[in-house]
């Protein structure tokens, strides 16, 4: 037999060992489904929660506390994106900020499998649908043969500069900087700062979150869609991964020390139980449950279509310098 079947039985078992230390996300009321590549945001002015999640004019929900009752609420794009590419009906993986009294939502527009991407963003100054104003491109954009495919991008605000971290599969993961307008691409050059060297390369998703003394960039490795018609093999599905670093543009390394750019990560979260393919995560800090990860999960209680994955929200416990859930 060859090794890679030897690695895949191998991971396989590693995660079902590991599937038994991980709980069980926080009960969901009210519509919890249709939450691929969630993004939660609690509104200033009067605490209601928002859920934005990946396809169509980008769903909203809202809510009175972070796990519901979630209400349907409309849509961010109504008409679709301005960006002139295949899919701009069906933006994907939204990641909404707050900065200087104006709420931020950026999205990308592309084809499955493809690298024909934009990064956009929309901007409102309450959340509701009716509300957004749709910016178009940041001129974060990728084409075929580029390194790096300009999906799934994520926001982080660090002593005056905006970075953004984005990418999927391909050379995987990257990060640029915006311009001081939150909206325009500043021109500076994408570099990567996670590689999965095993094909096909398969992270996406990347969020950076800072606590204590360090950047922790949380990304999804494996197989996200799709599951209903073709599932991979066990361990090849979405999974959660972390790698760590003492700055937010590169360095980072998960718990053995392996460097993010050479295959390192460290498991947050896989499947267990009813809980399957777990990814398209977040972190937020809830003024009720505390600090937070969120993504989206199939329950196979309930079925395994891209459009019957619910959302998934679990306590971290970061006592270890790394997060538990």
């Amino acid at each position: 037999m060859s090794r890679s079947f030897f690695r895949a039985v191998f991971l396989a078992l590693t995660l079902t060992v590991l599937s038994a230390a991980f709980s069980n996300p926080l009960p969901c009321k009210g519509v919890c489904n249709d939450t691929h590549d969630p993004s939660l945001i609690r509104r200033t002015s009067d605490g209601k929660y928002f859920r934005f999640a990946t396809g169509g004019g980008i769903d909203i929900h809202t809510a009175s506390s972070i796990t519901g009752p979630w209400v349907s609420a409309g849509k961010v794009l109504a008409s679709g994106s301005s960006i002139n590419n295949p899919g701009a009906d069906d933006a994907w993986a939204p990641d909404v900020h707050y900065v200087g009294g104006t709420y931020y939502l950026y999205y990308a527009v592309s084809s499955f499998g493809t690298q024909t991407s934009a990064i956009g963003v929309a901007t409102s100054t309450t959340l509701d649908s009716g509300t957004w104003t749709d910016h178009g491109s940041t001129s974060v954009t990728s084409k075929t043969g580029d390194d790096y495919n300009a999906i799934d991008p994520n926001l982080i605000q660090v002593s005056g500069k905006n970075y953004l971290t984005f990418g999927s599969f391909w050379g995987d993961i990257y990060q640029t900087t915006l311009s001081s307008n939150l909206e325009t691409w500043s021109k500076s050059t994408p570099y990567r700062i996670e590689l999965n060297t095993t094909s096909p390369q398969p992270s996406e998703g990347a969020y950076v979150y800072h606590t204590g003394s360090y950047y922790y960039l949380f990304f999804s490795s494996g197989s996200c869609c799709g599951y209903d018609t073709s599932r991979p093999a066990p361990g090849n599905e979405y999974k959660i991964m972390v790698c760590r670093s003492t700055t937010v543009t590169g360095g980072y390394v998960d718990k053995n020390g392996k460097a993010c750019t050479s295959s390192g990560g460290t498991l947050v979260l896989g499947s267990h139980g009813v809980v399957y393919g777990p990814g398209g995560q977040g972190v937020y800090d809830d003024l009720v449950e505390g600090s937070v990860l969120y993504y989206h999960y199939v329950d196979t209680n309930i079925g395994y279509a891209d459009g019957d994955k619910v959302l998934g929200i679990n306590k971290i416990d970061w006592s270890t310098g790394w997060p538990v859930v």
